[in-house]
């Protein structure tokens, strides 16, 4: 490297500002006085010196407009021909290419064919969110067309990148087992927040924050509190649009004053919201690989709100509850069983569980997580240029 500050492009298929991992790469590669250059959707997030705003739904382009095209070639396994055409790739490509980066940071494995073609000098670090080939639930369009492409994605960047990283374990070793990846843990811990430890609400405040799809099965948790009699209520802070599945949220929750639909709050504004309740229910079942081995981003938010913490009886996320004694682990993911936790529910009790988090906010905090980030970043600038 010269003396000129490190050149870093951060690219996410994601809304940039809403996109915890990154904003977390952010901070630390500001810290560490890098040149940022962000390319995603939505707006330009804080400490960014240039955002380039990409196109969410882009029109295809020459071959990529014959009807069906896409699917045939996913069904032929023409892997190669279909990154090339596919519209997302086209368009950012199109934005981002002569641009001159050291270091491409890419997000989930839709990013890598684009990230290899912006041929970074010292080359990509891939942030591998999930177990790609295992993100959706089971269908025949994604055991036949989806799923193999994202196996040749695997198999043709991922191996091939300088450095990867995942968020969980379990998905470190499924990696390491099917592509001989070794990709590294970077938990996603939230950055330390210098918040109070309020004393537990009467009603006792439970709240609920992130997105919506199917396989997360919110409503377990709508219908463990619409079952139990405790002195509760339920704050869900959900990251969607009036989609049929918000729709029937809405619609099961209907009829019980304690559950609210509130709107989404910006993610620097998440945990301080946070911070005015009680026990964080974080409950997904193992509808998916990832979910069965999920450790969220909203697990540590409510550590850093210094809140108490539900959930199922998810490995990653047990870990961390039964060695700094934050919460309670479920015996199943079944509504009933959240219905008796919360009907056994003292303020006594929580009020344990919220000072174990409070103790624990500078061990579970982030900051760590994030030089991991930034010390791969720095080996990576010292290796000679990928692409001389």
């Amino acid at each position: 490297m010269t003396g000129e500050r490190p050149r870093i492009l951060i690219v996410s298929y994601t809304r940039t500002e809403q996109e915890p991992r990154l904003l977390k790469q952010i901070a630390e590669f500001s810290r560490r006085g890098y040149d940022i250059t962000t390319a995603g959707y939505g707006p330009k997030p804080a400490l960014v010196g240039t955002h380039i705003e990409l196109d969410p739904l882009p029109a295809a382009r020459g071959l990529g407009r014959v009807p069906g095209i896409f699917s045939l070639l996913l069904l032929i396994r023409l892997h190669a021909l279909y990154a090339r055409l596919e519209p997302r790739d086209v368009a950012a490509y199109e934005r981002l290419k002569g641009g001159d980066w050291d270091v491409v940071v890419a997000h989930d494995a839709q990013t890598l064919h684009l990230a290899e073609r912006l041929a970074p000098r010292h080359g990509v670090l891939a942030d591998m969110h999930e177990y790609a080939p295992k993100q959706s639930l089971p269908s025949p369009r994604w055991t036949l067309l989806d799923q193999p492409y994202f196996v040749w994605i695997c198999r043709r960047y991922a191996t091939r990148v300088a450095a990867v990283t995942t968020v969980s374990s379990g998905i470190v070793d499924e990696y390491r087992r099917e592509f001989g990846i070794d990709a590294t843990l970077v938990v996603n811990a939230t950055p330390y927040q210098d918040l109070e430890l309020h004393p537990v609400g009467d009603p006792i405040r439970l709240v609920h924050s992130g997105g919506v799809s199917p396989q997360r099965r919110l409503d377990i948790m709508i219908e463990g509190v619409r079952r139990s009699t405790a002195d509760v209520t339920l704050d869900l802070y959900l990251v969607s649009d009036e989609t049929p599945l918000m729709l029937e949220l809405r619609a099961l929750a209907e009829g019980d004053p304690r559950i609210r639909f509130l709107a989404p709050v910006p993610y620097d504004e998440l945990v301080r919201t946070l911070n005015g309740y009680d026990v964080g229910l974080s409950i997904f079942p193992p509808t998916t690989f990832n979910l069965a081995w999920c450790l969220p981003n909203k697990f540590f938010d409510f550590v850093q709100a210094r809140l108490g913490v539900i959930v199922g009886p998810s490995p990653e996320m047990e870990r961390f509850v039964n060695e700094y004694r934050i919460g309670e682990v479920l015996p199943d993911f079944e509504a009933a069983s959240l219905a008796r936790a919360l009907d056994a529910l003292t303020p006594e009790r929580i009020a344990e569980w919220k000072a174990a988090s409070s103790r624990n906010v500078r061990d579970l905090s982030g900051e760590e997580q994030g030089r991991i980030w930034g010390d791969i970043v720095a080996g990576m600038l010292e290796k000679p240029e990928v692409w001389a």
